[in-house]
């Protein structure tokens, strides 16, 4: 039996053969598909900028989250931003849903899907954190601070505070094997009641504090992903992207429907594909691909809040 290494940069505990992010009770494709994934260097290659640039933010890290902090994290994570390809990403993507189409449509396993939506997110998320407004500051303080100053100003109806929020990004999963291996996964609840993956923008928000360059930059950061790269199960049923249809008609509805034209004929329209519906561990001279993109999409996320 291998020892796996525990990393936690990857907020992760692990000492087992197999990995708790591969589900029981799938396909033999779809497990064939995980394991091999899971021993995939290109992926971790891919993500490392972003976990190095980030990990003093995950939960055992020892970063003040300060102004200054943040801004270094997110430099270091837009400079390294392009070992991570979207051709990369897509090609996984498609070789994934063809493995585990049932698991992620007709017969939806939950963690399949918590899976896919990780690598899924993995490109678009990283663009959006390195958006930044029209005088070129990061987009990530800017909603952070919109957003809190919302949640201050609400009392009923107002998205958690940060502090909340980052209590409750991941969820532990035991694994069946005899060593009682752990993993931490995201929070899909907190995830999407939050829009987290859009950096918290969400309906509470004024339409002076929606209608901004960062956010249709956010947006068409996913947009574009999206266009060439169709979210395979419908968004509508992602666990952490679903709340993107809802902020899509309420920036419509707040900000007018000219708000988004460009990035919308950019990815040659979203309504028929776009918007409908249609992990971790690392061995010591392997990959642990899964942990990578858990690790990659959990940490990064932490240096906007």
């Amino acid at each position: 039996m291998r020892t796996l290494a525990v990393i936690s940069l990857f907020a992760t505990v692990a000492f087992a053969q197999s990995s708790p992010l591969i589900p029981t009770g799938i396909s033999t494709n779809c497990t064939d598909f995980l394991t091999s994934f899971n021993e995939d260097s290109s992926l971790t290659s891919c993500t490392s900028p972003l976990i190095k640039a980030t990990a003093a933010f995950g939960p055992n890290g020892t970063a003040d989250s300060t102004s200054s902090d943040v801004t270094t994290a997110l430099s270091s994570v837009c400079s390294g931003a392009s070992a991570c390809s979207a051709t990369t990403i897509q090609s996984k993507l498609a070789s994934f849903y063809a493995a585990c189409t049932d698991e992620l449509t007709t017969s939806a396993n939950a963690e399949v899907l918590r899976l896919y939506d990780v690598l899924y997110s993995v490109y678009p998320y990283t663009q959006a954190l390195c958006t930044k407004d029209n005088s070129g500051n990061y987009c990530a303080a800017e909603i952070v601070t919109a957003s809190s100053s919302a949640a201050s100003a609400s009392a009923s109806g107002a998205p958690e505070s940060l502090a909340s929020i980052a209590k409750t990004l991941w969820s532990p999963i035991t694994g069946s094997d005899s060593q009682s291996t752990i993993a931490i996964v995201p929070n899909a609840t907190t995830f999407a009641n939050n829009n987290i993956l859009f950096l918290l923008l969400g309906p509470s928000l004024t339409s002076s504090q929606i209608c901004t360059a960062c956010t249709r930059n956010i947006l068409t950061s996913y947009i574009n992903f999206e266009s060439n790269s169709p979210y395979g199960p419908g968004l509508t049923n992602s666990p952490l992207l679903h709340g993107q249809s809802a902020l899509y008609t309420e920036v419509q509805s707040l900000c007018g429907a000219s708000f988004l034209n460009g990035a919308v004929a950019a990815a040659g329209g979203l309504s028929g594909g776009i918007l409908s519906g249609a992990a971790p561990r690392m061995a010591s001279s392997s990959s642990g691909a899964l942990g990578a993109m858990m690790g990659a999409t959990l940490i990064a996320l932490l240096a906007s809040l």
